[in-house]
């Protein structure tokens, strides 16, 4: 009966639609997207972008129109097909000869005039419109919208556009298509002399959904009884030379629009659902300042359909879209086109809310059989499948056709039916945790305490030996700075310290293992397992000095210029468990690399790094950093020489930054064969790219030290640490 109800309930909420489900609706397809676009533009597209550059160059827009007129006649001479503006012209262009003329005489009565100017030249909106003519130019306007076709007073600017001679093909039942595309009640377009000019315009406007993501764009509007192509459109069929389309409509709105061969599927509303290419700058962009400049390559625009529009933030043509908050306005246009001339669509059909509600249904009902013939972990197998069949029944539909339905409503019904069935059980074992948790918390630590509820097995003493990486980081001269603090400042510098560097240890998901005054022990790989400790240990390593680095301003310390700590990380087999007596236990780990950690940790001092790794860590985490090899180190207690290595992120320095780690490591190599001279140059050329580095500099002082004493043939060139 509960299953029933629930079913009912939520098939009840998916027919009336709240907005909160809606916007859940819109961000699964926007999940779906995102797993399956290819990135593939089409090569008939191209973008001349008015980008920050340009604006640099050439100044603010808007530009003198004469400058403008320039640029197009370059794109339209290199062979454009079509050129598309996605920008209004709205006003005349107050930087004309005559309207300054006019202006100085009207506002401060003097009269001025323009030597040797030619008359062709006074008006900068006459040579654009002389431009316009000659090519195969699309100018953008927008329609003042009305909802639900109750009209309101709007601005109604006469701006000549040109319509779309269209041809419908109706079923029985169908509205008349002015009922179901968007209409317009008034036009803000370009001053008559530009749009007289040119044999093609269309509109701008775009539909954002609730979330104000723009997913879809209409290719149609009504206007005074006619009916008007989107800028896109409007663009592609000037490139193909025609002027007429088809539309198909059904008893639920508009179902298509054919162009010469190709069918273009389109929601009730005359809307066409993006398949983006990518987030932003997917397709060819080439800045408006370097046509200006003459600075392409000479058919570069040849039978292109050039979109002209901006992705400078300040002209605020920014939209946000599934795979991107920062959207260049103009690529909307430029991807549907790609969507036509490619022939790869995405569509939602008629009977998508039919089949999701018949799954909904279908959910409900087979959630409850299972629910009530099986239990336990039985009945999880048949729900996860009817789970994946729904997911991945969505993806090949979407993947394969381009047509999608949400599996969002029926995998709910799955999860709600289990979630109601499971609750009663739940809540009796969470009770009982709660009992434990509350007997053991008077004389254990809390985190100990949650994984003794998790796994009362753990309440022993014991370990496991597991491979792990343990990381050891204090703050470099600590006795300075608690002598140079009051004690209540020392305490609360040391609350804020350590709670920002546990903070980065757990957002990693390591364990904290314990604070011995100013330094701190963590360890990655227990006790949940974790592949690849080595990579995030030092990850967390550097991220803890970034932390510091954000705090420097906030824990200034008298008499120190700054905060600096050393990070030492090794991995490889330990025992971790709970050590201590059978009254008093803690969470820890015991072993060589725990030792070599900390060891490795006093070694950042004498090489004047940050953080040291040894040959363990880089090792299991080879291929996430870039490496400099600092030495050989027999550190005091152990026989066995380690090779310690300083880590740098590939993804935060770029190769030429890391060009100084050859000639060190050439350096090391010649150091290691007593080639003193030859190690001294190549320290010395890695200088010359990282200035005062220490390492290299204190290797040129080993070397000199070495060059009057030599160490004999029997030197393994490796460094005895003498202390711990």
């Amino acid at each position: 009966m509960t299953g029933s109800i629930f079913t009912a309930f939520m098939a009840g909420l998916f027919i009336f639609q709240p907005q909160f489900l809606r916007v859940i609706e819109l961000n699964v397809f926007d999940a779906v997207f995102r797993l399956s676009y290819d990135g593939k533009v089409n090569e008939s597209v191209i973008i001349v972008d008015l980008d920050e550059a340009s604006l640099s160059e050439f100044g603010q827009w808007p530009w003198p129109r004469y400058r403008v007129a320039l640029m197009l006649e370059k794109i339209r001479r290199d062979g454009a097909a079509s050129i598309a503006l996605d920008m209004v012209f709205a006003e005349l262009d107050r930087t004309s000869p005559y309207i300054i003329q006019q202006q100085l005489e009207d506002e401060l009565g003097v009269s001025m005039s323009f030597s040797n100017l030619p008359q062709g030249l006074e008006d900068n909106d006459q040579i654009l419109a002389n431009i316009l003519e000659g090519g195969p130019f699309t100018l953008g306007f927008y329609f003042d919208l009305v909802r639900d076709h109750v009209l309101q007073p709007v601005s109604n600017n006469r701006a000549h556009i040109h319509p779309l001679r269209i041809a419908t093909v109706s079923e029985p039942g169908a509205p008349p298509l002015s009922d179901s595309l968007f209409h317009a009640a008034g036009i803000t377009g370009n001053i008559d002399i530009l749009s007289k000019a040119v044999d093609s315009s269309g509109f701008m406007n775009v539909a954002a959904d609730p979330d104000g993501i723009i997913r879809r764009v209409p290719l149609l509007m009504s206007y005074d009884d006619n009916y008007y192509p989107s800028l896109a459109l409007a663009a592609l069929l000037n490139a193909l030379g025609l002027n007429q389309a088809a539309v198909r409509s059904s008893a639920g709105g508009v179902e298509s629009i054919r162009i010469g061969a190709q069918t273009i599927p389109l929601d009730s509303r005359g809307q066409l659902l993006l398949n983006y290419r990518g987030p932003g700058k997917s397709f060819p962009y080439v800045s408006a300042s370097d046509i200006l400049s003459d600075r392409t390559s000479q058919g570069l625009f040849q039978d292109k359909i050039v979109f002209i529009g901006t992705s400078a933030a300040g002209l605020k043509d920014i939209r946000s879209t599934p795979l991107d908050n920062v959207f260049p306005g103009v690529e909307a246009h430029a991807t549907v086109v790609d969507n036509i001339l490619t022939g790869d669509f995405l569509h939602r059909p008629d009977w998508a809310l039919g089949t999701e509600l018949i799954l909904i249904l279908a959910a409900g009902i087979a959630s409850t059989i299972i629910i009530i013939w099986l239990s336990g972990l039985w009945l999880v197998l048949p729900l996860m499948l009817c789970a994946a069949g729904l997911w991945f029944g969505t993806m090949y539909l979407f993947q394969s056709q381009g047509i999608y339905f949400s599996p969002f409503m029926p995998l709910l019904t799955l999860a709600g039916n289990f979630s109601l069935l499971t609750f009663q059980n739940f809540w009796i074992e969470e009770k009982e945790k709660r009992k434990l948790q509350n007997t053991f918390e008077h004389y254990l630590s809390p985190d100990v305490v949650k994984r003794v509820v998790k796994n009362p097995s753990l309440l022993k003493l014991g370990g496991d030996k597991k491979n792990l990486s343990i990381l050891f980081t204090d703050i470099r001269s600590f006795t300075n700075i608690s002598e140079a603090m009051e004690p209540e400042e020392l305490v609360n510098f040391m609350n804020d310290y350590l709670t920002a560097m546990t903070e980065v240890i757990l957002k990693n998901k390591g364990t904290l293992d314990k604070y011995m005054g100013d330094a701190i022990m963590a360890f990655f790989g227990a006790p949940e397992d974790m592949p690849d400790h080595a990579r995030v240990a030092q990850k967390t390593a550097i991220e803890m000095l970034d932390r510091l680095h954000e705090c420097q301003e906030k824990w200034c310390i008298p008499g120190q210029s700054s905060i600096e700590i050393g990070v030492g990380i090794s991995s490889g087999e330990v025992i971790v468990g709970n050590m201590g007596s059978a009254k008093r236990f803690d969470y820890t780990v015991m072993g060589d690399q725990v030792n070599l950690a900390s060891r490795l940790e006093g070694l950042t001092k004498m090489y004047g790094v940050k953080i040291l790794v040894s040959e363990f860590t880089r090792n299991q985490a080879r291929d996430d950093f870039a490496y400099r090899e600092l030495d050989l180190v027999r550190v005091k207690g152990k026989q066995k020489p380690v090779a310690v290595f300083e880590p740098f992120r590939n993804y935060h320095f770029t190769q030429e930054e890391l060009a100084f780690i050859a000639p060190f490591e050439q350096g090391l190599a010649a150091y290691r064969s007593q080639k003193w001279e030859q190690a001294i140059s190549e320290f010395q050329k890695a200088l010359t790219l990282k200035p005062q580095d220490y390492p290299c500099l204190k290797y040129i002082d080993r070397c000199r030290q070495m060059a009057k004493s030599p160490p004999g043939p029997d030197w393994d060139g490796v460094w005895v640490m003498q202390t711990k």
